[in-house]
């Protein structure tokens, strides 16, 4: 009887080992994912931090060094660093009972200095939720609805710990403290409602199946979000784009910028296009929103096709600041021409948001022009314009209509030409960002019409569920 329950025991053991064993395997260690490696500043010849109270650094050998509230490192060999006449093996840590300063930012956690490259890289370590309160307040303005901070904060947290679990192991940190990763300012960038925000869903992330979910965001989608694919590669099925059926109070709403001819050459090369003089820039592709997918470049040695993307980076993400634009020249020959052939009037007071077609075929680039030009010479009414909006599958059905109707003083429509390189390349354009994932703005305006957080991100990320780290 004994050696039949030591045998059960046994193989209770057993299998719970082997539960957590396979846990372990499915779902990674959170204790070590909860504490975040950030980099500071990167391979630099010489790195300066201070606190206000002794700083302690820990060399590699394990050895403390008490180097006074101020304090220089400086590369020494391949493997050590030179703070005043000490020598100290690498990697260095730093800590202090009060928070390190770094380039006029204080920090929690702890300091790190390793070796990269030639120079010296610092690193701050810290618990996760502490490294969000430094990032939250540089995302979204601490004043918005709570739930627009508290989806901010879900996705914020999914981001960072997918990275961590990313790079385990490679360069020496996990994430950097630019817009490359997220914006990150330690302590001076906390505040009481965004700390609140982080509080309120501690632990929360996104997954996908068994996953943690890719979780990008941006500020602005200018009316509807991008597909992964047409940004970065890939396919992921809850980020393929999203409509958003209502206004948002966007300072990004809309946005104008001119190239000329040369700058726009420079812009395809750095984007590995050379088709020599440049003749002619025009869009391709567009989504089913509208949205630009790829650009064609026609020049003197042939014609090359880009993503809208590569060709914003390239050119500058502040100047073309989202891939939802138009694309029209100036100071030279049109780039568009020849009015539409006038068709008879509708009858006064027929109700124009009535008998649209719809149509669920993307419009293409040239219909988009179309649309976009009659919307400016104020051929559609508020009415027409909010009947869009809300059924984008009319939009094409408006514009058949509009084509076919020319009211009494009407200016002449334009029809879409290819565009022409003399002069300057004019884009018109609406949102800011790379348009994949959660819309900050979208965010707020959907929590100021009364959606929980909850809501907001399965809006955005179709098809994941709120877990746990």
């Amino acid at each position: 009887m004994h050696l039949k329950k030591r045998t059960a025991n046994l193989l209770f053991l057993f299998t719970f080992f082997a539960a957590y064993c396979s846990a372990l395997f499915l779902f990674p260690s959170t204790a070590a994912a909860r504490t975040v490696s950030v980099g500071l500043v990167l391979s630099q010849s010489s790195v300066s931090v201070s606190a206000a109270s002794t700083i302690t650094a820990t060399d590699g050998a394990g050895k403390k060094h008490a180097l006074g509230t101020s304090v220089s490192f400086r590369a020494s060999g391949s493997s050590s660093v030179t703070a005043g006449n000490r020598t100290l093996r690498l990697p260095v840590t730093l800590s202090s009972r009060h928070p390190l300063a770094f380039n006029g930012r204080r920090y929690r956690g702890s300091f790190r200095i390793i070796r990269a490259g030639s120079g010296l890289t610092l690193l701050n370590i810290l618990d996760l939720e502490e490294y969000l309160r430094g990032v939250l307040k540089m995302e979204v303005n601490p004043a918005w609805s709570m739930e627009a901070l508290k989806a901010q904060a879900v996705i914020s947290r999914t981001y960072a710990l997918r990275s961590v679990l990313q790079n385990a192991g490679k360069g020496g940190y996990d994430l950097c403290d630019t817009v490359m990763s997220q914006v990150y300012r330690g302590i001076n960038a906390e505040d009481s409602r965004t700390d609140a925000a982080i509080r309120a869903t501690k632990g929360m992330i996104l997954r996908h199946g068994s996953e943690i979910a890719f979780t990008p965001f941006h500020s602005h989608s200018g009316g509807a979000t991008a597909d992964v694919s047409t940004v970065w590669g890939g396919s992921m099925p809850y980020l393929k784009g999203v409509n958003e059926h209502f206004q948002t109070e966007s300072p990004h709403s809309s946005w104008e910028a001119r190239l000329s001819r040369a700058q726009v050459e420079e812009a395809l090369r750095s984007a590995g296009v050379n088709v020599g003089s440049l003749r002619e820039l025009r869009i391709e592709q567009t989504d089913p929103f509208g949205r630009v997918n790829t650009l064609l470049a026609v020049g003197t040695s042939g014609r090359q096709s880009l993503k809208s993307h590569s060709f914003r980076m390239a050119a500058g993400s502040n100047l073309i600041r989202s891939t939802a634009f138009t694309i029209a020249s100036s100071g030279g020959a049109p780039s568009v021409s020849g009015p539409a052939t006038p068709q008879p009037v509708l009858p006064s007071g027929a109700p124009r948001g009535t008998n649209v077609p719809t149509s669920n075929t993307p419009m293409s680039a040239a219909e988009e022009q179309q649309l976009t030009a009659l919307t400016e010479q104020g051929v559609f009414n508020a009415e027409e314009l909010m009947d869009m909006l809300m059924n984008p599958e009319k939009r094409k059905g408006y514009l058949v209509r509009a084509l076919r109707t020319v009211r009494p003083g009407t200016p002449s429509v334009p029809q879409p030409q290819p565009i022409a390189a003399t002069g300057q390349f004019h884009f018109r354009g609406r949102g800011w960002g790379h348009g994949v994932g959660l819309s900050q703005w979208g965010a707020k305006a959907l929590a100021d019409q009364g959606w929980d957080f909850k809501r907001i991100l399965s809006f955005y990320y179709p098809g994941t569920t709120l877990g746990r780290m």
